[in-house]
């Protein structure tokens, strides 16, 4: 029986010629370890200084600013300090601090940099967004209480988890993202669809998207339960690789006749917009059913939604529009890079025009819901207190119903802006 690309992964990463589900083995990555900034000394990195360990490679670990943004917080401001002395104490060059002007949301810096190649594993401090890489065919995972063992060691253990395909197949309609599809198929197998497996995206939809997309889809799969996802690496993701890293890499696919555990398959050519409701990120309902709830504030941005593709989206609905004047709108790219490619392509100044509040790049910045106010945004979640005061209500939905809702001041279908 064949293997799927993850087992794949896998086998390489623990020298073994191959492996099963529910094996027990010990893999090793030889690409960067991502840390945020925010969390850095979690999970066990903290007691390396306290014990007078050094990292196993200190040109494997990488510090990205992606959480704080320019804020007066003093609290994020000592925990900058005390990361940059750690990061001394351990022999971490400056230059793997990504910090203010180079900063932004951890899994899109970890792309963008090229430390994500097709074929490896790729392992994060503590963020579950990293399965976001897992759209270039490695297997990308947060390793949580684990950090600072692996730091120490440069050795994990992972039990191999079961596959589960998701087949997207059909046309998208108009105004319908990824982010969409992500939030239909996660309102249809719910929390726990996947739990504990690799969800790996397939199918025509899937591969008529551009990168961004699939970044986007890959980011949001944690809510059915999953472990982590990925996608099989075709010629659009291989030359979007090849532009972002010099290095060599060798990409892998999963066998037509691999197995597994689950598999899933969606007719998306007649989906509305999706909306997830309050408090509950897998009750999800078409826009229809949600339109006219006025709100009070928007966000466009985080991993998911912060790419240039979601900043493109945001001004084709703004285009010679406003915000509505009882609403405010938040846009933060996700990294440099991309704001500086918005401004490039004139993107900004439309935002700008439409009186958009432009945050620095990073993930889930926006301005806090204050007391009983609604807001919709493409952030991760939306548990109670998580977009500002307990008693806030956060919708979440995809960037051009995000945009659409902030112009008319109430959740909308966004298909009549375009």
């Amino acid at each position: 029986m064949g293997k799927t690309i993850t087992e794949k992964i896998l086998a390489r990463a623990a020298n073994k010629k191959e492996v099963s589900p529910g094996d027990y083995i010990e893999v090793t990555s030889n690409r960067p370890t991502t840390m945020a900034h925010h969390s850095a000394l979690g999970k066990g990195a903290d007691r390396l200084a306290l014990w007078g360990i050094k990292p196993f490679d200190v040109h494997r670990i990488r510090i990205v600013d992606g959480h704080y943004g320019a804020t007066e917080s003093k609290v994020a401001q000592e925990n900058r300090r005390t990361t940059r002395e750690w990061a001394k104490a351990m022999g971490i060059r400056k230059e793997y601090i990504y910090e203010l002007g180079r900063q932004g949301a951890e899994a899109i810096i970890t792309a963008e940099k090229g430390w994500a190649l097709p074929g490896e594993c790729i392992f994060q401090g503590v963020n579950g967004h990293t399965c976001t890489v897992g759209a270039l065919g490695c297997f990308s995972l947060a390793l949580s209480f684990g950090t600072g063992a692996y730091l120490a060691r440069g050795k994990t253990w992972i039990k191999v988890p079961q596959s589960c395909k998701m087949i997207i197949k059909g046309k998208l309609p108009k105004g319908v993202s990824a982010r969409d599809i992500s939030e239909y198929t996660l309102g249809r197998i719910g929390p726990s669809g996947a739990v504990g497996m690799v969800t790996e995206w397939v199918g025509p939809v899937v591969d008529e998207m551009d990168m961004d997309a699939r970044f986007c889809l890959c980011g949001v799969t944690l809510f059915t339960g999953a472990w982590t996802s990925i996608m099989n690496p075709d010629e659009k993701t291989l030359s979007w690789v090849r532009h972002h890293s010099g290095e060599e890499f060798e990409p892998l696919v999963s066998d037509p006749d691999a197995h597994y555990a689950k598999v899933y398959e969606f007719d998306v050519s007649n989906i509305e917009p999706q909306v997830v409701m309050p408090d509950n990120r897998y009750t999800v309902k078409p826009v229809s059913e949600v339109a006219g709830v006025t709100i009070n504030k928007g966000m466009v941005g985080t991993e998911h939604n912060g790419w240039l593709a979601d900043i493109r989206m945001a001004a084709e609905i703004l285009e010679g529009r406003k915000i509505h004047p009882d609403v405010i709108m938040d846009i933060v790219p996700g990294s440099m890079n991309i704001l500086r490619d918005a401004v490039n392509e004139g993107f900004v100044s439309t935002l700008l025009a439409a009186e958009c509040v432009l945050h620095v790049p990073g993930t889930d910045k926006n301005t806090p819901l204050g007391i009983g106010e609604i807001g919709v945004n493409t952030g991760s979640t939306n548990p109670p207190g998580r977009g500002g005061d307990l008693s806030a209500k956060m919708f979440l939905a995809a960037p051009y119903t995000v945009t659409a809702s902030c112009v008319a001041g109430k959740i909308t279908d966004p298909r009549k802006y375009l």
